[in-house]
């Protein structure tokens, strides 16, 4: 073979090469190609309106995650059903509605509607319910949450949730004045969460109750509370100074009472004096206070006092 035919075939050796180095391999097959992933096909899964996921999809995603309420913003977060439910179940509040002065201690009870506070929001005859600026739910979505609560607030996998160790809880408090004479219920304009009135260089007695909220033997008898204490403050946002009161367990009076004693000429007239509450059962980290930073304006005036 002459030296021109050789180098023709070596040409056409290389242009091969080339063009089959430049050959895009195939893909490799993707498993996941032969989904339906439309959403025609009518198979959804009913849920049951009655359970925190039913409740969820039906009520929580559509009346109440809205923007800047309880979408995160906020607890309880309705933005998924796990989130809904860790925040709602056994969830301390302490709180109380604008038409009674009687606390709610947890959103939501298991096998307990009255006494949760979710209920109570949904169910209230006044401005106060939820949803807020709405329009009200149906009795039937509030049965299914009703519901739900009294089957024992199950999770989205059907278990039913074990109480934990909770702290204990404040669940009011009164004041008397040397006489006895409950002192309290005199507020200022007449409004119950205004602050009551008590004399200038006095005396007055400031009783609150308190109990564990753990179950059975795991209660702690409030008398055995290793922090029972009120603390004085005119500042309603910093108690950083305040003067602090221990109360004393033994009143005559039958029931869970830690009593403060508070001599009124420290303070001069005109002044509005806060108070906030701290407990602790012994098996907590940090003591419980009440009212919180974090509530609303309203409990911080009606946990307070003007000198007059």
């Amino acid at each position: 073979m002459n030296t021109a035919v050789l180098n023709k075939w070596m040409l056409v050796a290389v242009m091969i090469l080339l063009v089959s180095s430049c050959k895009k391999d195939d893909a490799p097959e993707n498993p996941y190609d032969s989904i339906d992933y439309s959403n025609n096909s009518g198979n959804d899964t009913v849920l049951d309106p009655a359970s925190i996921a039913g409740l969820h999809k039906n009520i929580f995603v559509k009346r109440c995650a809205n923007p800047g309420c309880h979408d995160g913003t906020f607890e309880p977060d309705f933005r998924t059903v796990q989130s809904s439910w860790s925040t709602l179940v056994y969830q301390p509040v302490n709180i109380f509605t604008v038409d009674s002065i009687n606390f709610f201690n947890y959103r939501v009870i298991p096998g307990d509607a009255e006494h949760s506070f979710l209920h109570d929001r949904i169910t209230s005859a006044t401005s106060d319910y939820m949803p807020s600026n709405s329009v009200r739910l149906t009795a039937t979505e509030i049965n299914y949450i009703k519901t739900w609560i009294n089957n024992g607030a199950k999770d989205m996998y059907g278990n039913t949730p074990v109480k934990p160790d909770l702290p204990p809880i404040v669940n009011g408090y009164a004041a008397f004045d040397a006489n006895l004479s409950r002192i309290d219920t005199i507020r200022v304009g007449g409004i119950f969460t205004n602050p009551f009135i008590v004399p200038a260089n006095s005396t007055f007695y400031l009783p609150f109750l308190a109990t564990d909220t753990a179950d059975g033997a795991s209660a702690t008898n409030p008398a055995a509370f290793t922090v029972h204490r009120i603390k004085f403050s005119t500042n309603k946002n910093d108690f950083s100074s305040a003067s602090t009161i221990n109360a004393v367990w033994n009143v005559p009076i039958p029931y869970d009472i830690w009593q403060a004693t508070v001599n009124t000429a420290q303070w001069s007239v005109g002044t509005i004096v806060y108070f906030r509450v701290y407990i602790n059962d012994g098996h907590q980290t940090s003591d419980m206070e009440f009212p919180r930073n974090s509530m609303p304006d309203y409990y911080k005036t009606y946990c307070s006092f003007k000198i007059q």
